[in-house]
């Protein structure tokens, strides 16, 4: 444990009560669209999805009011581009993704290549000093981190994305990523703040609770019982917990399936009731998977406390994405807005290949733990925002291990007051 509140080490940020307008203002929101999401970075997607040339998916992200492209054209590159006809401003692409040679507007026909360049206009020679250069898709921003796509709608671009990106996440990115191809993923729209719905994700403190039946018991637990995160670090815009586990867990053990050499035995002496599934997954999984690996083997920057019985680390790309490594798995999750009170909660979770039916076993038994462990977030989350819409408080109290709540409140504010002033 560190040997000071977090709060100690990041005093700007204050200890002050945290207002929940921004949580129930449509106002706010409004702010929040306008000055942080419409200038920051956006995560869309992987790499993956875009194998080819010709592959493109679509993404309507509210937030941005606008309905974004992304495509790779013919030597490898990417392009993203407003789903806007340049023309009578008709949607170009309806389905959600695709693979084309060329983007047809079905209202009057024009057409677009996969950078976004018009292409194609019916009777042409009618149309009055007519340039085509000048009328193709409106593109945005693209780029690529570590196979993860990012999109900024930002007319002037303020900052590149390894820019937004390294000086948090520059030692954890030789993290396998590319080695974790067998995606287990949902989706569900939630009655909240995208906002409240992060913050239940970056908080140790109501593990006890909402997943006492679940998962409390695979993490790590100090001298007087309770589940605290080993570190935390807050940056200019991002943040990272890192936590410690219960090896003789399925959950808490962070080489099951991908290292060899892990004993179970613990795990299954000590299992009882509900739980010898989850040692016998951990049985079964041992070296099942096509990609081996142990915690000896990662990035220096995961772990960064070398704690011996260290099991993840969440990383809060900011606006709204989740990371969660660990050498066996990880986890990406968006918390779009959809509007002040509403959200998408758009879940993936990237494994390795498997070789054994054991390895599968064991991705089977975790994908429904944590299905199990997501509804149990969920189940909480409209009911507090029901609550909170009363106005019956003006404030919530944080502790110290709730400082990621107070650190993305502190960063928001901060972007709004600037853009405004700006």
């Amino acid at each position: 444990m560190p040997n000071t509140p977090l709060h100690d080490r990041y005093p700007q940020l204050g200890t002050a009560p945290v207002p929940i307008e921004p949580y129930i203002s449509k106002d706010f929101y409004a702010r929040e669209k306008e000055h942080v999401f419409k200038k920051a970075w956006i995560h869309v997607g992987r790499i993956e999805e875009l194998p080819d040339s010709g592959n493109y998916f679509v993404k309507d992200l509210e937030c941005i009011d606008s309905s974004i492209i992304v495509a790779r054209a013919g030597h490898g590159e990417l392009y993203a581009m407003h789903n806007v006809c340049a023309h009578r401003m008709n949607r170009i692409a309806c389905s959600g993704h695709g693979k084309t040679r060329r983007f047809f507007c079905r209202f009057h026909g024009w057409s677009y290549g996969l950078d976004g360049a018009l292409k194609g206009v019916p009777d042409e020679d009618s149309f009055f000093d007519f340039d085509k250069l000048k009328f193709g898709l409106s593109r945005v921003h693209v780029d690529v981190w570590r196979g993860f796509i990012f999109i900024n709608v930002g007319e002037k671009l303020e900052q590149s994305l390894a820019d937004f990106i390294s000086p948090m996440y520059a030692s954890i990115e030789d993290y396998p990523f590319e080695a974790m191809n067998n995606c287990y993923s949902w989706k569900a729209v939630v009655n909240c703040n995208w906002k409240l719905a992060l913050d239940a994700f970056q908080e140790t403190y109501h593990v006890a609770y909402v997943h006492g039946n679940s998962i409390a018991d695979a993490l790590h637990h100090d001298d007087d019982g309770n589940l605290k995160p080993l570190d935390g670090l807050c940056g200019d815009y991002h943040r990272r917990l890192s936590m410690a586990g219960n090896i003789n867990s399925v959950y808490g053990n962070p080489n099951a399936a991908t290292d060899s050499d892990v004993d179970a035995t613990n795990a299954i002496n000590s299992a009882g009731g509900s739980q010898l599934i989850g040692a016998e997954a951990l049985r079964l999984g041992k070296g099942g998977s096509t990609f081996e690996a142990s915690v000896k083997d990662l990035p220096k920057g995961l772990n960064w406390t070398n704690h011996p019985d260290w099991a993840f680390d969440i990383n809060m790309v900011f606006p709204d994405f989740y990371l969660s490594l660990r050498p066996n798995y990880y986890q990406a999750y968006n918390f779009r807005p959809l509007t002040h009170n509403t959200c998408l909660f758009d879940t993936r979770v990237y494994y390795p290949s498997t070789k054994t039916v054991g390895g599968r076993f064991y991705q089977e038994y975790m994908k429904v733990v944590l299905r199990d462990v997501l509804l149990e977030d969920l189940s909480t989350l409209e009911e507090t925002q029901a609550a909170t819409e009363t106005n019956i408080m003006s404030h919530m109290m944080l502790q110290d291990s709730e400082i990621m709540v107070r650190h993305q409140y502190e960063v928001i504010r901060q972007m709004i007051e600037r853009g405004e002033a700006s």
